[in-house]
């Protein structure tokens, strides 16, 4: 399911500006993950056997950008939050540490910000912030400035002027970031940047082993009334193509055109939408709507509802709408685990390239453990887990210099690159050096 969304109404923007474009995200010192930094392309994989730890690294993202707006009582419970807090032994004392870069209309920028665990362990106090920075220039100028420093609990620095050092007190405490008194101050010259990193809009998607029921939305006798094409929840998808038809149907026909060109199987498709409030009486309350998608499949004399056809089918169909309208509703990052599940090996190149161009200026992550889909993308793409000593998850991607190298290693040994791949991840017993020297983080 998609963890959070926002229902709006008609007059919601369709095309929403994209003023913030994530480049890169760092992450360390939750569950297993030490130290990740993963540059982001349009898509991107963070490829690994199952119980590696690409799970980790998307709930890390989805947690460290929920911390930016939470309420102080609520940025103490998850300093505390258990099931998040490094117990691996070469890590139980590691700090969250959370950096994100990107450019907006104004600036290129580093943000930061990092905090301790709640912990027994004896010294650290624990559930506080302890550090935060904020680095920028603007798109013309040719470095990158402070403004922004913080490296202690109680007080940070900022910069008060576009020409000033950063060096103006700012009163702070372990449950507070700086951002929650910047975004406070009149005049501030970066206001702008501030609230672009507040705003930011990620989300993590589960793809659904079994997608039954996603798509026939009933709603009650007092519920929406109007159309909207707002981000979806998975048990909404269905009003929201009926949304979609009526009030951009441009992106409509995008939509249907690319799902016939996937699935040569599937002549038609449209979204239906079945009034029910002239039903009989019934002794308990009935929806009024019913939202719905009819399929008219190559070998079929009618239509049927789409809950008729195959777990991919459906499954192909909610991924294209899920980044449609990631793109539609200004999400800087869609994050998907495993993408490939219920999808043919023979579609699953059609379809990263599809969700990379209905995605638009939405960054994508995909999580996989399929050898396959090492075939379909850059190696710049690829962000792949390698056997540590310390049992931690270590992400690298290929160097450049490397690649052809690894391409002829599969080769000689009669594999596929991905199998290649992952018989290198699989080996508890890899030789680090040899891993160092064709794999960089």
């Amino acid at each position: 399911m998609i963890e959070s969304c926002v229902f709006a109404d008609e007059t919601q923007n369709i095309d929403a500006y994209m003023g913030n474009i994530i480049k890169n995200i760092k992450i360390g010192g939750i569950t297993n993950i030490a130290g990740v930094s993963v540059p982001l392309e349009a898509l991107t994989a963070l490829v690994a056997p199952n119980n590696y730890g690409k799970s980790n690294v998307l709930q890390g993202v989805e947690f460290a950008v929920r911390f930016l707006t939470a309420a102080p009582q609520e940025r103490r419970q998850m300093m505390a939050q258990r099931t998040l807090i490094p117990i691996n032994t070469s890590m139980d004392s590691r700090p969250f540490e959370f950096e994100i870069s990107g450019t907006t209309d104004n600036y290129d920028y580093h943000y930061g910000y990092r905090f301790e665990w709640a912990t027994t362990k004896e010294g650290l106090q624990g559930q506080r912030i302890t550090g935060e920075w904020l680095r920028a220039k603007g798109t013309d100028e040719p470095k990158y400035r402070s403004l922004l420093k913080r490296e202690s609990e109680t007080e940070a620095l900022m910069a008060p002027t576009p020409t000033s050092r950063c060096s103006k007190p700012l009163a702070v405490d372990g449950s507070t970031l700086a951002l929650d008194r910047l975004v406070g101050i009149d005049k501030l010259f970066f206001t702008a940047l501030v609230r672009e990193l507040q705003g930011l809009s990620v989300l993590r998607v589960n793809t659904l082993d079994n997608p039954d029921g996603i798509f026939s939305t009933p709603y009650p006798a007092n519920g929406t009334a109007f159309y909207s094409t707002a981000m979806p929840r998975s048990g909404e998808t269905g009003y929201f193509i009926n949304s979609l038809r009526q009030l951009a149907p441009d992106r409509y026909e995008l939509l249907r055109s690319t799902l016939l060109q996937l699935i040569p199987g599937i002549e038609d498709f449209e979204p239906v939408q079945v009034d029910l409030s002239q039903r009989a009486d019934v002794p308990f309350q009935m929806p009024n709507t019913y939202y719905d998608i009819r399929v008219k499949e190559r070998h079929n004399n009618q239509y049927t509802s789409i809950n008729s056809v195959s777990t991919g089918c459906k499954k192909i169909l909610w991924v294209l709408t899920t980044a449609m309208a990631a793109s539609m509703n200004g999400v800087q990052l869609l994050m998907f685990e495993e993408l490939e599940n219920s999808v043919h090996p023979r579609l699953l190149q059609s379809l990263l390239q599809v969700v990379d161009t209905l995605a638009g200026d939405t960054k994508v992550i995909t999580t996989s453990h399929s050898p396959f889909l090492v075939k379909y993308l850059r190696p710049e793409r690829i962000w792949l887990g390698l056997p540590s000593p310390e049992g931690v998850a270590d992400f690298r991607t290929i160097r450049p210099s490397k690649v052809k190298k690894v391409l002829q290693l599969a080769s000689g040994e009669d594999t596929s690159v991905g199998e290649y791949l992952f018989e290198m991840m699989l080996d508890a017993e890899a030789d680090q050096e040899m891993l160092d020297e064709y794999f960089v983080r």
